[in-house]
């Protein structure tokens, strides 16, 4: 059979010890006087079963009890139901078939079998399962012809190792896989997968178990890693078979470290201990940066009155809200009337110009007068025009439109001296510089207008951070007690970083049409810069430090396991679990914490696992 391995261990055990090791699967086990003394253990890896056989040494005609674990290999569970034949052959006699109808408790069958002959016996056995029967050769048994020919033989080489009970290995399934090449980095090369790999004092090292329940250490030099397989470079054997689920599990039991949590239902629901599959999500990664609302400096206006002269009205104080065209505030002003005036007055002479110039064309067409007095009719008439025209610029620079200058000519005199200021757009005036009889300037600012309606996010973006921060990425403000949480796009970021402060600016147009956004506020805003589909995301507060490992704990049919994980990323609130647990296994998703305190109570209390060291 493909990947079989056959151990066979002879280990001298006391009579004591051996008594304890059969006491624990039947009352009577120790009664016979055969079982005391030098024993065997065997262990075999069929193509479905691993078989993990203790026996005495066996005496001919002598009823001998061959306490056999049973174990799926693909289920990695005791068998615990169903018959198993053992078939003993030797030389040309008639084979001896026994049938041991079911296991005496899971995964252990407790036949007697009888050796009529002494001398080299085959022994294999039929295991049936889903209707397909799976034959497992068992190594050749030595029979014995007299307990005195058992007391003459020589005592086997004790092996050592870590005991790991397979009752334990079934309660945390633990898997084990033969050595072999695989492709590594386009190479055939001896490889082991890296859930074999357990890291100890900074050194790989992975668990081969050499007999059903015992496994040595062993501290391997690795080479490539690739496809969830790493190259091992020494220290390992093709055909070994190496321990590739739970390899932490074997660790623990080694230190005496529980890994285990039994609870009933009633402490589950008291606990409010949840479970869930795990499974893919959206892992989202933030930076968090620093940064300021400021004024949407586009939709900001400084109102500068044009024109000298005193204020005679103030209509709006500061904080008020103004409509675009709505007059704030009243100046009376000479300068504005004279301006006024020199465009009336260049409107009459542009006609009295106009009219003169007609005339003289008129004139000089029928030679009635010279070429010179109509040319100097025509200078007049330009220069007229240019007057007006240069009026007419001064009171548009002014504000006024082309609809108010063809009303100028029919406004009454006392309007002249006034200049009204008014709003250009929706907003609210923010900075207020000017009072009743005051004298102002035409250079200074009396109003600020803003439009709230949007505001800008100034971010603070350290240099080592530059190559994150990208326009077009979500962002997210934090709440705050003056500021609820805001959504919103970075749409600039700064090309260059400041000298002194080695920052740039990375800016967000938010709507404020609430309000609730006011400029000045201090703010934390969470820029999303990786997003991406993991195979597993899990909440980071479901994580537990046991034994100096990260946990997670998962559900399995016996218990809660504390099963170490390999995290990823990490966005604070989730994180991504790379090796460790697989979609779909049932984890603990709420109050693990619970879980983490009856595993420290459980080893307080002198119960940290049965595993040992020879």
């Amino acid at each position: 059979m493909k990947y079989r391995k056959l151990i066979v261990l002879t280990v001298v055990l006391s009579i004591g010890i051996f008594a304890l090791i059969i006491s624990r699967l039947g009352p009577d086990r120790s009664q016979d006087q055969h079982d005391r003394g030098k024993s065997s253990q065997v262990t075999v890896w069929g193509d479905r079963f691993e078989i993990f056989l203790e026996h005495p040494f066996i005496v001919a005609n002598t009823p001998t009890r061959f306490v056999t674990h049973v174990s799926d290999l693909v289920t990695l569970e005791p068998r615990r139901k169903g018959p198993v034949t053992f078939i003993l052959r030797h030389a040309s006699e008639t084979p001896i078939e026994h049938v041991e109808q079911a296991p005496a408790r899971d995964g252990i069958y407790i036949p007697e079998l009888t050796f009529p002959l002494p001398g080299q016996w085959s022994v294999s056995l039929i295991i049936g399962l889903e209707g397909k029967d799976y034959l497992v050769e068992l190594p050749e048994f030595k029979v014995y012809g007299s307990h005195e020919e058992v007391d003459r033989a020589p005592s086997p080489e004790e092996i050592s190792g870590i005991s790991f009970l397979k009752e334990q290995q079934w309660e945390i399934p633990t898997g084990t896989e033969p050595v072999r090449k695989w492709k590594v980095l386009d190479s055939e090369v001896l490889a082991v997968p890296e859930s074999a790999l357990v890291e100890e004092n900074g050194m790989p090292m992975v668990f081969v178990q050499v007999a059903g329940e015992t496994f040595q250490k062993r501290c391997v030099k690795i080479g490539g890693r690739a496809n969830g397989f790493v190259e091992v470079l020494s220290c390992l054997s093709e055909g070994e078979y190496v321990t590739t689920k739970g390899a932490y599990v074997v660790a623990r039991a080694e230190h005496g470290e529980e890994s285990a949590v039994h609870l009933s239902d009633e402490q589950i629901r008291r606990f409010g201990i949840e479970v869930s599959p795990a499974g893919p999500g959206d892992f989202k990664v933030h930076k968090s940066l620093p940064g300021q609302i400021v004024i949407n400096t586009d939709r900001m206006v400084h109102i500068v009155p044009r024109v000298r002269g005193i204020v005679r009205e103030v209509k709006k104080k500061l904080g008020d809200s103004v409509k675009k065209g709505e007059v704030m505030a009243v100046i009376e002003s000479r300068d504005l009337a004279d301006a006024k005036a020199t465009y009336l007055a260049s409107i009459e002479r542009l006609e009295l110009a106009n009219t003169i110039f007609e005339r003289e064309k008129k004139l000089w067409k029928q030679k009635i007068s010279s070429e010179q007095e109509y040319l100097d009719a025509k200078k007049i008439f330009a220069e007229a025009k240019i007057a007006k025209r240069s009026a007419e610029q001064k009171l548009r620079a002014l504000g006024f439109n082309a609809e108010y200058l063809k009303m100028l000519p029919s406004e009454p005199a006392e309007l002249l001296t006034t200049f009204e200021i008014t709003a250009p757009f929706d907003g609210t005036i923010i900075q207020k510089h000017i009072s009743l009889g005051e004298v102002i300037k035409d250079d200074v600012d009396v109003f600020v207008v803003a439009d709230l309606d949007t505001v800008w996010v100034d971010l603070q973006v350290h240099q080592k951070d530059a190559g994150l921060i990208k326009k077009g990425q979500e962002v997210i403000i934090s709440a705050t007690s003056s500021v609820p949480e805001t959504k919103g796009v970075i749409e600039y970021v700064e090309p260059v970083v400041n000298q002194k402060t080695r920052r740039s600016l990375a800016r967000i147009v938010l709507d404020n049409t609430s309000g609730q956004l006011r400029p000045g506020t201090f703010i934390t805003a969470n820029v999303l810069v990786e997003k991406r589909k993991a195979e597993l995301v899990v909440a980071k507060a479901i994580l537990q430090d046991i034994h100096d490992n990260i946990c997670v704990f998962v559900k399995n049919e016996h218990c809660f396991e504390a099963r170490p994980v390999t995290v990823g990323r990490s966005n604070g609130k989730y994180v991504e679990i790379v090796s460790g647990i697989r979609p779909g296994e049932k984890i603990v998703t709420n109050n693990s914490f619970r879980l983490k305190a009856e595993l420290e109570k459980s080893a307080g209390g002198g119960h940290a696992g049965h595993g040992h060291a020879h």
